[in-house]
């Protein structure tokens, strides 16, 4: 007996992927989707290999806004199987740009956002005081953390 629905293969999950970038390439600027496709492709052949990394994609200019949001989707889809998360506004700490990619029920809790804004604010400030320490290590040893 299979215990998979059909959504579980990740070829399914990439054909899910494949038609919402679809419907996306419709209605967003071809620069803009040009970008999110390479990253979807960086994406997915790390992924196939095995691999973590930095999507290079992550320094083109027009990365931002709704590209950021449409790959988060797209990540979330490749991911779960499923279609029906919400990308969230989520600003850092400092109020920098962030997002979140929750269950519609999640999204419409505030409570839960709340929650979770929280734990993500922790966790960037404690990751922030791990990497002044470090750079404080780096200088110290005569280093230049910036190389």
């Amino acid at each position: 007996m299979d215990d998979h629905t059909p959504d579980d293969s990740p070829q399914d999950r990439m054909a899910m992927a494949a038609l919402y970038l679809e419907s996306v390439k419709a209605r967003m600027d071809p620069e803009d989707f040009s970008t999110l496709h390479s990253a979807v492709e960086e994406m997915t052949r790390l992924m196939a290999e095995g691999n973590e990394g930095f999507l290079e994609a992550g320094s083109a200019k027009n990365f931002a806004g709704d590209v950021q949001r449409e790959f988060l989707v797209v990540m979330a889809i490749v991911s779960t199987g499923r279609m029906d998360h919400e990308v969230v506004d989520m600003p850092g700490p400092d109020g920098s740009a962030g997002y979140a990619v929750v269950t519609p029920e999640v999204a419409g809790d505030p409570e839960a956002l709340a929650e979770i804004r929280d734990q993500v604010h922790t966790w960037m400030t404690e990751r922030q005081a791990v990497d002044d320490a470090l750079e404080g290590i780096a200088r110290a040893s005569g280093m230049d953390p910036e190389d």
